[in-house]
């Protein structure tokens, strides 16, 4: 099955991989990444939470099998997956969900094909979509879509998505998104540049995956997983990935300052830095991958490095 990732170039130049680095791929997806990575010599360590990408990604990674240990897991828990490895000279993430789930009617990702509403990157556990929008009250509701979608029509969407929920069915994709088409305004819905359900879809498998609170767990980890000299490189797709990303780096690499107790005395002093910004802006795609891949439109890669001398 051919996959292409997303901003690849840029990934290996960012990485500068020497042979014998050990690397961890937090998704793998289906190994794009991971393949570059391992040609350039990298020994690896790749993990995943749907079973299904971690199949076909051994397969995709057979040449390169003396040096790939796979791993069923969320990478939220990445410091205790890699506890008796020790420190990593590098770590990739690329978030969100991949091409070929949303391709699969039956993952529940997309409007585009009738599947069962589910949407869980592992569906071996958790609570699919359908559930969490039965279980949750209007309010509730709202706020998901509200927080994880930034959707300004949230409310009169939640109470659309009550409403099919306590209706007759059928009740599966196609018909969710129909009622949150109906839920919008007619003005509002034509405007838009993507599907009106877009981000809507996007806020319930934000929820359902609880991607937000892993990705913070990840940024939170960097420091105790990197070895000195080792890079973070984290691919994301939407402002609230990025936003997290953005934010934590930058107090990573000292760029945000204590704020002052209060007006008037001095702000405490910063701690000192222990990582440096690879990618003041973040990287996009250039016009030809654009061409080839308009799934990296969205894309935006950030980078940094861990100092030498600070330990892990």
């Amino acid at each position: 099955m051919h996959h292409r990732p997303v901003l690849a170039r840029a990934v290996s130049r960012l990485a500068a991989v020497r042979p014998g680095e050990l690397w961890v791929d937090c998704t793998l997806g289906f190994a794009g990444h991971a393949g570059r990575l391992l040609e350039a010599g990298a020994r690896l360590v790749g993990f995943d939470r749907d079973p299904d990408a971690l199949g076909h990604a051994r397969q995709t990674l057979a040449p390169f099998a003396d040096r790939v240990n796979f791993v069923h897991g969320d990478f939220r828990d990445v410091q205790a997956l890699l506890a008796d490895l020790g420190p990593v000279d590098g770590l990739l993430a690329d978030l969100g969900v991949s091409s070929w789930q949303l391709d699969r009617p039956e993952r529940g990702f997309s409007f585009q094909a009738t599947g069962p509403v589910d949407m869980r990157m592992d569906r071996s556990r958790g609570e699919p979509a359908e559930a969490l929008i039965r279980r949750l009250s209007v309010p509730e509701l709202a706020e998901v879509i509200r927080r994880y979608g930034e959707e300004p029509f949230a409310g009169p969407i939640a109470r659309a998505l009550a409403t099919w929920a306590a209706g007759p069915g059928p009740f599966d994709t196609t018909t969710l998104a129909r009622a949150v088409v109906g839920a919008l305004p007619r003005k509002a819905a034509a405007k838009r540049r993507h599907h009106p359900a877009t981000k809507t879809f996007q806020a319930l498998r934000i929820a359902v995956n609880d991607e937000l609170g892993a990705l913070e767990a990840l940024l939170a980890a960097l420091p105790g997983v990197l070895a000195p000299g080792g890079r973070a490189l984290i691919i994301s797709f939407h402002s609230l990935e990025d936003r997290l990303v953005k934010r934590r780096f930058a107090d990573l690499s000292g760029r945000n300052r204590p704020q002052a107790p209060r007006r008037g005395l001095p702000p405490p002093p910063a701690p000192p830095a222990a990582f440096d910004l690879l990618t003041r802006k973040p990287v996009t795609a250039e016009a030809d991958e654009l061409d080839d891949n308009p799934r990296a439109r969205s894309a935006k890669l950030r980078a940094v490095q861990k100092r030498e001398g600070v330990a892990a």
